[in-house]
């Protein structure tokens, strides 16, 4: 550091900043004589019962909180994957009955495969519900 004059400032050790000293006020918390480490201690029934409220609650399952419960029927992915499947079966199965056989038969035949997918899709999605 430079004065105003110029000159070089020079301090005496020791005489300077002398680090932060705390709060000379403090003083910590009473120990609770714990017998191991650091923390309150508690009490053995409150922990037991606490134990055993935990093991009947994890017993019940999740059922009704985490997830919805279900409704018994097959999950909408099953569903999801029917309908594709159908969809993909009718496809090939209108070019070999319309191309294929052709003509009115075709039709009636082409007809018929689609009302039977119908039933299987509404018989299986509706013993979902």
């Amino acid at each position: 550091m430079m004065s105003q004059e110029g000159q070089p400032i020079r301090e005496e050790p020791g005489a300077g900043y002398g680090g932060y000293e705390g709060n000379q006020s403090y003083s910590p918390p009473p120990q609770y004589g714990t017998s191991y480490g650091q923390g309150p201690q508690y009490d053995d029934e409150y922990v037991d019962v606490l134990a055993q409220r935990l093991s009947q609650r994890m017993a019940q399952g999740p059922r009704g909180k985490i997830q919805p419960p279900s409704t018994g029927g097959a999950p909408w992915g099953m569903r999801l994957a029917l309908a594709i499947v159908s969809i993909s079966i009718l496809v090939p199965l209108a070019a070999i009955l319309l191309a294929g056989v052709g003509g009115l038969g075709g039709l009636i035949s082409f007809g018929a495969a689609c009302l039977a997918i119908f039933l299987i899709n509404a018989v299986f999605n509706g013993a979902s519900h």
